[in-house]
């Protein structure tokens, strides 16, 4: 209903400018035959309709538009995150893949703009023009042989042909900015190491040429709208050329009237005013198009059959596994079996590659897994909020731009100042926020403080600490760090008598259990 609401409005605007435009041809051709003032006041009274309607048509067809727009790119952008997070294995696989973002964020936006610049234009556009012809009918039957086959051209075959050769140079030109953009991520990651190995030129050289190859893609673009430029004015001047000539005939053969002879030359001039609107917009439509078939790829994926969640209220942390495997596009890991019970330390080591850092995303929740594995006898895949039973730190953990009060917080963010410092102090990173002017309200992050490594992975570290959750997995909480400080860290965790999953190469010698991945 809303939608044919923003049509109706969309088209009346439309009529109404040609209803204004016919109307005032119409009073100045009759003033000078001076007619009778009421004969030209109704004409008057009309120009002021036609232009106020105008005016009022078009400004809700704005609101409901794009009321109408901005719903709906609320409702798909919810509708793909919950698709996304049905799917834990894309997710963590491909999240920070440029292709996943640009979806999320470029296209669901071009997807919806599709809507609002091509298919309600283009609506309210052949409703109008229909009128146009109506019109021109009522004006002179004859004109049907002139408006009826230049308005399908335009709305129909034009169209047609000019999103279907935009949308393969627009696939073309997205493939070549999605290679740009990778290529400028891996250079600018590494382009210390480019300059020192001395391949910072090659890599320079490649940008350099796929900025040639989109730069010649987007003037074959340019060269194929300008074509159906040429053709769209070609078609209404052919239309207006065509009318005047018929006017001329008819008018050869008998007296035609003067109000007659105008308002036929003015219809064209107005008749596709919805087209001269909506046309600019599908010189864009390719890359819309295309966004449009991205987010219906992604509508379309499967997803993992999600059993409904329980509400578990965290207990005393007893993990069994068995026959457990996870995988990621293909299955490498051995399935593997354990028990751990509250206050017990599983160390797991394995070779690099045997999937210890799989295993501790599955524990987390982060990928599917296949085999039997239960938190307090409820199987970890059916658990609601699984933070509150299970927590942890992977590799790679990400520091926030922000302060490292906010940081550590994500964890608990009712833990006071107190309880912050603690965790701190566990790691050794109690002395660093002495050293910070601002201590804890410091910024760190990409554009705050910088971090060594050793101090980002004991801020991670931290983090985990500070959640409530009963279990710990800890992915290479030690690794690279000082041998006498990594100790000093093991001694203080295993303290805590908190129930731990240690997934280690070295180290960590106060396990109460291990398991060795094999491969």
């Amino acid at each position: 209903m809303k939608r044919l609401t923003t049509y109706i409005l969309g088209s009346s605007a439309y009529m109404a400018g040609m209803g204004l435009t016919i109307s005032s041809a119409w009073l100045i051709t009759m003033a000078s035959s001076q007619p009778p003032l009421l004969t030209l006041s109704v004409s008057i009274v009309m120009v002021r309709f036609f232009g106020i309607s105008r005016s009022v048509a078009r400004y809700f067809e704005r609101l409901t538009s794009h009321k109408l727009v901005f719903d709906r790119l609320t409702l798909l952008r919810v509708q793909l995150f919950e698709k996304i997070t049905s799917k834990p294995i894309s997710l963590v696989r491909d999240f920070n893949s440029g292709q996943l973002v640009k979806r999320v964020v470029d296209d669901v936006e071009r997807a919806q703009e599709y809507q609002l610049r091509i298919t309600l234009p283009h609506v309210a556009a052949t409703i109008s023009v229909g009128a146009g012809v109506l019109l021109g009918w009522w004006i002179r039957p004859e004109s049907l042989l002139v408006t009826v086959p230049v308005s399908l051209a335009l709305l129909v075959i034009i169209p047609i042909l000019l999103k279907r050769g935009a949308e393969i140079v627009a696939r073309e030109v997205e493939i070549s900015e999605s290679d740009y953009a990778s290529l400028i991520e891996k250079a600018a990651h590494g382009v210390a190491e480019a300059q020192l190995y001395g391949y910072l030129s090659e890599r320079l050289e490649r940008t350099a040429q796929i900025e040639d190859q989109i730069w010649q893609k987007e003037k074959s673009l340019l060269s194929h709208v300008r074509r159906y430029q040429f053709t769209f004015i070609a078609s209404i001047g052919f239309t207006l050329v065509a009318l005047s000539w018929i006017a001329f005939h008819f008018n050869s053969l008998q007296s035609v009237p003067a109000v007659q002879i105008t308002m036929l030359i003015f219809l064209p001039l107005v008749m596709f005013e919805g087209i001269t609107a909506w046309y600019p917009n599908l010189y864009s439509a390719g890359k819309m198009l295309l966004a449009r078939s991205e987010i219906a790829t992604l509508q379309k994926q499967e997803t993992h059959d999600l059993k409904e969640k329980k509400s578990v209220t965290p207990g005393a942390g007893e993990i069994h596994a068995r026959d457990i495997h996870v995988k990621w596009d293909q299955q490498f890991m051995t399935p593997v079996s354990f028990d751990v019970q509250p206050g017990d330390c599983l160390v797991i080591r394995g070779r690099s590659g045997s999937g210890k850092s799989t295993l501790a995303m599955a524990l987390l929740g982060l990928l599917p897994y296949e085999g039997d594995l239960s938190i307090d006898g409820v199987q970890l895949r059916e658990i609601d909020q699984l933070w509150e039973s299970i927590t942890g730190s992977i590799q790679n953990g990400h520091v926030f731009n922000t302060t490292l009060r906010e940081n550590l917080k994500i964890a608990s963010p009712q833990a006071s100042d107190e309880a912050l410092l603690n965790a701190l102090k566990i790691v050794e990173l109690d002395s660093l926020v002495h050293e910070m002017a601002n201590g804890l309200d410091t910024v760190i992050g990409d554009m705050g403080r910088a971090l060594s490594g050793g101090e980002v992975k004991r801020l991670n570290l931290a983090r985990a600490l500070l959640s409530p959750a009963p279990i710990l997995v800890l992915d290479e909480p030690t690794e690279h760090l000082d041998g006498d400080l990594a100790l000093r860290i093991e001694d203080r965790i295993s303290a805590l008598g908190r129930t731990l999953i240690v997934i280690t190469h070295s180290g960590w010698n106060r396990g109460t259990k291990t398991l060795q991945l094999l491969r």
